[in-house]
């Protein structure tokens, strides 16, 4: 007999945070969906412990994200910028891979690590 048909919220408790992770990883691609995910971090908080500490941490890769992304691109012009906006991507990517699997298993963010590049 085939499983039931969950509705939606009731499978993974982490299952916002997920959908805020592969947002941001689509914002690669389409730039101002990112503002879409950070507002529905905002808008999930304060259910769920565990969430809320991924939700922070999403918020945080939000904001730092945007200053370095912006930094980047003001010190482009003399050719720094380049070396910033590099270091950004890895950085979102790295922190947005950490995540999901942190999520995935269903683990609060604790902390991060290398110099908050890697979420723990």
């Amino acid at each position: 007999m085939p499983d039931p048909i969950m509705p939606p919220g009731h499978g993974n408790p982490l299952q916002p945070a997920i959908i805020v992770y592969l947002v941001y990883a689509g914002s690669f691609f389409v730039p101002f969906v990112a503002i879409g995910g950070l507002v529905y971090a905002y808008v999930e908080r304060g259910r769920d412990p565990v969430l809320d500490s991924h939700l922070d941490f999403q918020i945080r890769t939000f904001w730092w994200g945007l200053l370095m992304l912006v930094a980047g691109i003001v010190l482009s012009f003399i050719l720094v910028g380049l070396a910033v906006i590099l270091f950004w991507f890895i950085w979102a990517v790295v922190r947005i891979i950490t995540g999901i699997q942190l999520a995935q298993a269903q683990r609060p963010i604790s902390g991060v690590e290398l110099f908050g590049l890697k979420a723990i």
